[in-house]
């Protein structure tokens, strides 16, 4: 191995040493936890947190994806709190979109945040997936957030990881024939279909979700298309045979 031949040279290389053992010590405190209780709250709390500290990050959270909605199961700093839900619209749409591909997103995020100064802020929202289907979202922002081309490989190892454990907790029993069912809806279709076995009518379904009662008309009927069922009730006990329930 060539040494350094200067003090810039030098500083340069304890720099990048120092990086590469944080980076290890990411990964090997995400793995034990992951061996000792799964992916749950916990385990979230404490990756994020060591995110934002090893990428200089003010805040952040981590969502899950179900039924073409995220919640907000980990924050830290100036961020939805836990429980919160956000909309799949938009960038997000668009990055969740099965099949999804590696894509962070920068400066993209601003409504995932509750402070008002957003402006001098960094986003950085990563997906999280496994086989390229949708399962969440890691949003970091921060003033000097510049994440770095080695900082975006542990993200997306990182991110690749989270996916294979949120894969484990799902119920054994749903097929790979229910899951091909699920990722042929759009976000909004899964969020209805979810909704579906509750028996409500257009008018409540759009009520519910913010939208017009024509545009949940649609969903519907699309929702019907790609199921192949014939009417409301044959898709709302699909939804409950997948384990949704009113």
């Amino acid at each position: 191995m060539e040494q350094p031949t200067s003090a810039r040279e030098l500083r340069q290389s304890l720099k990048k040493t120092q990086s590469n053992d944080a980076y290890l010590r990411l990964y090997f405190n995400l793995g034990q936890k992951l061996f000792e209780h799964g992916w749950n709250q916990e385990s979230a709390t404490n990756l994020l947190n060591e995110l934002c500290t090893l990428l200089a990050a003010e805040f952040g959270l981590i969502a899950t994806e179900n039924m073409g909605k995220l919640t907000v199961i980990s924050n830290r700093g100036a961020a939805l709190p836990i429980g919160a839900r956000i909309p799949m619209m938009g960038v997000l749409a668009n990055m969740l979109k099965n099949p999804v591909k590696f894509n962070v997103q920068q400066d993209a995020g601003k409504h995932l945040w509750t402070h008002t100064d957003v402006a001098n802020f960094q986003d950085c929202i990563i997906p999280i997936a496994f086989n390229q289907r949708s399962l969440g979202i890691i949003a970091l922002s921060g003033k000097q957030l510049q994440p770095s081309q080695e900082d975006l490989q542990t993200l997306h190892a990182i991110a690749g990881m989270i996916g294979v454990a949120m894969l484990q907790q799902q119920p054994r029993e749903q097929t790979v024939v229910d899951r091909a069912i699920l990722e042929n809806l759009t976000p909004r279709e899964r969020e209805i279909f979810a909704l579906m076995p509750a028996g409500l009518s257009n008018i409540e379904l759009a009520n519910k979700l913010g939208i017009a009662p024509g545009t949940a008309k649609i969903h519907v009927e699309r929702i019907l298309n790609k199921l192949n069922v014939k009417d409301r009730t044959q898709a709302a006990v699909k939804a409950v045979e997948l384990g949704y329930k009113a």
